[in-house]
């Protein structure tokens, strides 16, 4: 605890970034994974074998853009730089270690961005109003395990400070996101949760309630709390899609997965 706490402290972020729980929600998932990276291993596998295959052909300088980077377990680090790309990665937050190994090669730019647009204002002002996400342009968009991620945060902390969220909130952030992206992107997100006891399961939670998706190209489970990580006999897993966002495509948004 104490650990994590200096931390917390150490790692630099705008007060709005600490304030509303994404440091230190970064060191945690970096914790979690200490604790269970044997039970993610195939999923982050899984994302890796896709964004490789996602550039394959695409030309040596090109330009590779991730958005939800994170401590990057889930990117091929490695392959992306010897293939010469140019890796833009972004987070809310980057925890120091992950500057440390990269902060000197020239082809990777960090770039702490809250993708939302909302964070500031709803920190600073109590208030919802959306600011311009600028970002630099790209050859190929990366939407990294983050899609149901982005109003969690928010949501909490407007549930704290008594702030109304209209109607519909945590949809329109998730749908923003994927106009964010534009065309010519790879899309990875969990599509439900799946909570289990003594190996029977309890509950079944999709993450996109209201619609119905368009089937992956490809899918797989990510035990995300193994047995005896939260309760001895507990798990959680989560279901996890990986799509494709053609230039043909038209404006994307979660209608385009089809409305139940």
């Amino acid at each position: 605890m104490i650990f994590e706490l200096l931390r917390h402290f150490l790692t630099p972020a705008p007060p709005e970034i600490k304030a509303m729980g994404y440091v230190h929600e970064a060191i945690a998932i970096e914790a979690r994974y200490n604790r269970c990276h044997t039970a993610w291993a195939s999923h982050l596998a899984r994302c890796r074998l896709n964004i490789l295959a996602a550039v394959k052909g695409m030309p040596p300088g090109a330009t590779i853009m991730i958005i939800g980077s994170g401590a990057l377990h889930d990117v091929p680090m490695d392959e992306l730089l010897s293939a010469e790309f140019r890796l833009i990665l972004v987070d809310i937050v980057h925890l120091p270690k992950i500057h440390r190994l990269y902060r000197s090669h020239d082809r990777v730019q960090f770039i702490e961005q809250d993708v939302s647009g909302y964070v500031k204002n709803l920190y600073e002002k109590k208030i919802l109003l959306k600011t311009a996400v600028p970002l630099p342009q790209a050859d190929l968009v990366i939407s990294l395990n983050i899609l149901s991620q982005l109003p969690l945060k928010m949501v909490a902390y407007a549930e704290k400070y008594n702030v109304i969220l209209p109607d519909g909130f945590a949809r329109d952030v998730m749908e923003d996101h994927l106009k964010l992206l534009g065309t010519g992107a790879l899309l990875i997100s969990d599509l439900e949760s799946d909570f289990e006891l003594a190996d029977a399961l309890l509950n079944k939670k999709p993450i996109f309630p209201d619609f119905a998706m368009l089937e992956p190209f490809d899918e797989w489970d990510w035990v995300i709390a193994p047995k005896g990580e939260l309760e001895k006999d507990f798990a959680i897993s989560h279901r996890v899609g990986c799509w494709h966002i053609y230039p043909s495509d038209p404006d994307i948004t979660l209608n385009s997965f089809g409305e139940v």
